[in-house]
C-alpha cells in the first residue's frame, strides 16, 4: 500500500465522522419530524429501525382487510347485477356474500336451493336459477360442483323434474369444459379423475333409471368435458343404443310421468291385470255408472269383467259360495294400487263337466317305443276335453276384478250390488269377504314356503 493510498483513507474517515456529527445535531434538533416517520435514514439505531418496520407492516395489514371487505361487497353487487339480468329471475329478495368459494361446500350449496325456494314455488324456473347461482359464485374452475351435482339430483322428485331431459343438462354443465381431459390414449385407459367420472356417472344412471334417453347435444357435452375415450362416453353411448329399442316394447306402456288421476291410474292396472282382450272396464262414480272418459273425481270403483267370466260365473251352483280377496298390490312405476278379486275356492271345480276334467288335463301319455302304430290300424276313439280359459288358474277361477278409491269393505259391497245388475246369477250365490292386507299375506306365504322345505 503506497502512501498516497494511506493519506486517501484517513481523509475518508475524518470526513465521515464531520458528516456524522452534523446529522446528530440535526436529528437531535428536529426530534418532531422523526416521530412521524418523515425522516428515513439509513444510520437509525437497531431498535428505532425494528419499531418502524413493525408499525408500517401494521398498517398494510388494516389496509389490506379494509381492501378484502370492499372487494367482498363490490363481488356481491356484481353478482346481484348479473342475477338481475336473467330472464327467470324478476326479484331477488336475498344477497350472496360470497365472492368466490366457501370452505363448508354442503352448507353453502344448501343455502343456495333455501334461498331460491323461498322466493317462489318448486317448478323448472327456480331449479334452474339455482343453478344459475350456483355458477355465478363458484368460480372459474367450478369448486364444489360434484356436492352440488348430488344435491340437484336428489332434489329431482321434489321439483317432479325427473323426466326432463333439460334439467340433465343442466346439472351436467356445472362440470367445467377441458379440465378433465385426458392427455393421450395411455391416460384415458387409466381413468383420470375417478371421482368427476363417478358424479357424471351418476348423473346418466339417474336418467336410466327414469327412462331418459339422451340426446345428441348431451354426447357433445361429455366429450368437451371428459373426451370420447371415458368411460362416461361409453355409458352414454350404451343408453343410445339399449333405451330406444326397449322404450316401446311394452304391451302396457304408462305415460312419464304418469297420471296423477287415481281414476285413470286405475284403469290403467286393470287393463294390465286383464289378459283377456274382450275384458270391459267400467267406471262407477257417485252411484252412476259412467264411462271412461267421463268420469268424476272423488269415491270410484273400477271394475274389470270380460263376458266369458259372465258365462263361467253364471254356471257357478248358487249352493257354493264366492271369495271377495284381496288387498293384491301393483305398481305403475312408483305408484301403488290395491286389487280386489272375485274368484272360486281352489278346491271348487266346475259344474256340469267331467269329475275327471282337470285330472285329464294333467295327465301324460308314456311313449312306448315298441307300441307303436300304422295308418292301417284302427284309431282309438278319444274323448274331447274343453280347454281351460284364461280365467280358471290352479287357485280358483277368477270372475271379476276392482279397484275403489278407498279399499274399504263397504266400497267392495257396492261394487257386488253394481255386478248383480249384469249377473243375474251373482243374486242367489253367497259371498264371502277374504280381506287382508298384502304383507301379511306375503307372510303367510314365505311361512307356507318353509314348513314346506321343512
Amino acid at each position: 500500500m503506497t502512501k498516497r493510498q494511506i493519506l486517501t483513507c484517513l481523509r475518508n474517515l475524518l470526513s465521515r465522522d464531520v458528516c456524522h456529527a452534523v446529522e446528530r445535531k440535526y436529528l437531535a434538533a428536529n426530534a418532531s419530524l422523526l416521530q412521524t416517520n418523515c425522516v428515513k435514514n439509513y444510520h437509525q439505531t437497531t431498535p428505532l429501525m425494528f419499531y418502524n418496520r413493525f408499525k408500517s407492516r401494521k398498517e398494510v395489514k388494516k389496509k389490506s382487510k379494509e381492501e378484502e371487505e370492499q372487494d367482498r361487497e363490490i363481488d356481491a353487487k356484481l353478482v346481484e347485477e348479473k342475477v338481475k339480468e336473467l330472464d327467470v329471475v324478476t326479484k331477488i329478495p336475498y344477497k350472496i356474500n360470497v365472492a368466490s368459494f366457501e370452505s363448508k361446500t354442503d352448507r353453502f350449496v344448501n343455502r343456495i336451493f333455501k334461498q331460491v325456494e323461498q322466493s317462489g314455488e318448486k317448478t323448472q324456473e327456480t331449479f334452474n336459477t339455482a343453478v344459475k347461482i350456483y355458477k355465478l359464485n363458484a368460480g372459474l374452475y367450478m369448486r364444489g360442483h360434484i356436492e352440488f351435482g348430488e344435491v340437484a339430483l336428489s332434489k329431482l322428485e321434489e321439483y317432479e323434474l325427473q323426466y326432463n331431459l333439460e334439467v340433465y343438462k343442466m346439472i351436467f354443465s356445472i362440470f367445467p369444459e377441458g379440465k378433465y381431459l385426458p392427455t393421450s390414449k395411455i391416460a384415458a385407459e387409466f381413468t383420470p379423475f375417478p371421482r368427476q367420472q363417478d358424479a357424471a356417472l351418476q348423473i346418466l344412471t339417474k336418467m336410466f333409471d327414469n327412462g331418459v334417453i339422451p340426446d345428441e347435444e348431451f354426447g357433445r357435452m361429455i366429450i368437451s368435458r371428459f373426451s370420447q375415450r371415458s368411460k362416461v362416453f361409453t355409458r352414454y353411448l350404451r343408453m343410445l343404443y339399449w333405451m330406444p329399442k326397449f322404450k316401446y316394447m311394452n304391451p302396457w306402456p304408462i305415460p312419464r310421468p304418469p297420471p296423477k288421476d287415481p281414476i285413470q291410474l286405475a284403469v290403467l292396472a286393470l287393463k294390465r291385470m286383464s289378459f283377456d282382450l274382450e275384458t270391459k272396464i267400467t267406471v262407477v262414480n257417485d252411484s252412476k255408472e259412467s264411462e271412461i272418459s267421463a268420469t268424476r273425481s272423488g269415491k270410484f270403483i273400477a271394475s274389470a269383467q270380460s263376458p266369458k267370466q259372465r258365462e263361467l260365473l253364471s254356471r257357478h251352483p248358487s249352493s257354493k259360495p264366492i271369495i271377495v280377496e284381496g288387498e293384491h298390490y301393483v305398481y305403475l312405476r312408483k305408484v301403488c294400487q290395491k286389487v280386489f278379486f272375485l274368484k272360486t275356492d281352489p278346491e271348487e271345480e266346475i259344474t256340469g263337466e267331467d269329475p275327471d276334467y282337470y285330472k285329464a288335463l294333467e295327465e301324460e301319455d308314456v311313449e312306448d317305443m315298441f307300441n307303436f302304430t300304422t295308418p292301417l290300424s284302427g284309431e282309438e276313439q278319444t274323448a274331447l276335453v274343453p280347454k281351460k280359459s284364461v280365467h280358471e288358474q290352479e287357485d280358483g277361477t277368477v270372475y271379476a276384478m276392482c279397484i275403489t278409491s278407498d279399499s274399504s269393505k263397504e266400497s267392495l259391497q257396492d261394487w257386488i250390488q253394481f255386478l248383480q245388475t249384469t249377473n243375474l246369477a251373482l243374486e242367489h250365490i253367497p259371498v264371502l269377504f277374504r280381506i287382508k292386507d298384502a304383507d301379511s299375506l306375503l307372510k303367510e306365504t314365505i311361512r307356507q314356503e318353509e314348513e314346506e322345505e321343512l
